[in-house]
Order: structure tokens, then C-alpha cells, then sequence
């Protein structure tokens, strides 16, 4: 696949562990390039405005500034990224409020990590027609 198609990547979450294993579930979709990786939200935020990113990865519980508010700025400066939620805080009020704040996808941490890349690697394949939540 050429360089051009593939799609960037924004890994934001405060667990290096969490960021490596992204890393390694994703590194080997062709279609995808991890452009980089935050562990804070300041650090999300600007990377995410100097890399415009296709695709983020997104904690909710972060340092600095929790992953509602980043997702509200990206979504302000690049409504069309599209930001997955992925979450140790699966509650409904959390996931309305990712999906009030503009949040793509929303994933449970601990048992729908694989689902996410999955939906990552479909998206980059077949751009989509309409994002859900």
C-alpha cells in the first residue's frame, strides 16, 4: 500500500502499557501509520495540531486534562478526525458524555481492545460512510 493511503494514527492514553500494546495490535495494519503517542492531554493537543491525525485514540482518565476535554478541541479544530474512546470507565454516563462531546467509537478497556482495532483497521480499509457510537 502506498504511504499517501495509509491512514495516521494519535495514541493518547496515560498508560505507557496500554499505548504499547495499541502499538503492537496496530503496527502491523499496512493501512495504518502510528504518527505518535501522547500520555497527557496538553501533549494529545498538540500533537494532534501538528500531526492532524486521521484517526485518535482517546483515555478518558488522563493527567492535566481528561480525554472529554481533548476530544472536544480536536473535534472544534478537525471535526472530521475520528476519535475512539477507549476507557477502564465504561459507565453510560461517560459513554453519553464522549458521545455528546463528539466521540466516534467508545470502547470498554477491558474487554473490547481487540473490537477497537478491528474497527480501526476496517475504517483505514473502507473509509466510512457514517460513524457510530
Amino acid at each position: 500500500m502506498e504511504e499517501l493511503n495509509r491512514k495516521k494514527l494519535l495514541i493518547v492514553d496515560d498508560s505507557e502499557e496500554i499505548r504499547e500494546g495499541l502499538v503492537k495490535f496496530i503496527s502491523g495494519i499496512q493501512s495504518i501509520e502510528i504518527a505518535g503517542e501522547a500520555g497527557d492531554g496538553v501533549s494529545a493537543l498538540e500533537m494532534a495540531d501538528k500531526l492532524k491525525p486521521d484517526f485518535v485514540t482517546l483515555d478518558i482518565k488522563m493527567p492535566g486534562m481528561n480525554g472529554i476535554e481533548v476530544l472536544l478541541e480536536i473535534k472544534r479544530k478537525n471535526p472530521k478526525t475520528i476519535v475512539f474512546m477507549l476507557t477502564n470507565f465504561p459507565l453510560q454516563y461517560y459513554k453519553r458524555a464522549c458521545q455528546n462531546a463528539g466521540a466516534d467509537y467508545f470502547f470498554d478497556k477491558t474487554n473490547e481492545f481487540e473490537e477497537m482495532v478491528n474497527t480501526i483497521k476496517t475504517l483505514a480499509d473502507n473509509p466510512p460512510v457514517n460513524e457510530n457510537i
